[in-house]
């Protein structure tokens, strides 16, 4: 099992944005929703090992969390609107602490970063940075979790928080969008038969 993380510094956490303007109104929804995109899909199907938490961090109310199964999740389509209206249904009214279903394999959190890190500090924890370990140099443990974050980065206060947990690596000095990363680590974990 893989699980990626993407804090989302902007991204909106209720379901005011417009579908046609995912950048500007959704507080750049897009990088989100092409995030579970490069996760989740391959080829005429999803993978069934990936789990995924999308930590939005926008306004009006920050933060909020939605955790999508790849084992469980149905009728989700791998383009950008079709995953921006699952996630406008998860922002849809009161959201608390307690996880709430959404629909099979979709669910959504007031929890915050740092307690979806805890909750996952049992298993091995990489935080994507380009000056971390690289990652050819490394062996990545078996039911990893990767943190990464948007175009604008973790704030440094969350890096050193989930750094307790994990370690730096790096897939270079080039910079890439998150959903490349993610697309990156799942053919090296898939090279790596992990």
């Amino acid at each position: 099992m893989r699980i990626f993380i993407i804090y989302a510094r902007k991204a909106r956490t209720d379901n005011k944005f417009l579908l046609k303007d995912l950048a500007g109104s959704g507080g750049k929804m897009d990088t989100v929703c092409r995030f579970v995109t490069s996760c989740l899909w391959v080829s005429h199907g999803l993978r069934r090992d990936v789990d995924i938490y999308l930590v939005l961090n926008g306004p009006p109310r920050p933060p909020i969390t939605i955790h999508i199964s790849g084992e469980n999740v149905k009728r989700m389509d791998p383009n950008e609107r079709s995953i921006a209206i699952w996630i406008q249904k998860s922002l849809k009214g009161e959201i608390t602490k307690d996880w709430k279903n959404i629909q099979e394999g979709i669910k959504v959190s007031a929890k915050s970063f740092q307690e979806i890190i805890k909750s996952l500090s049992d298993r091995p924890m990489y935080v994507l940075e380009e000056k971390g370990e690289y990652i050819e140099d490394i062996e990545i443990k078996e039911n990893p979790v990767f943190v990464i974050g948007d175009h604008l980065g973790m704030p440094r206060n969350e890096e050193k928080f989930v750094l307790r947990y994990g370690e730096k690596i790096s897939l270079g000095k080039q910079p890439y969008f998150a959903s490349t990363c993610a697309t990156i680590l799942n053919w090296i974990l898939d090279k790596r038969k992990l």
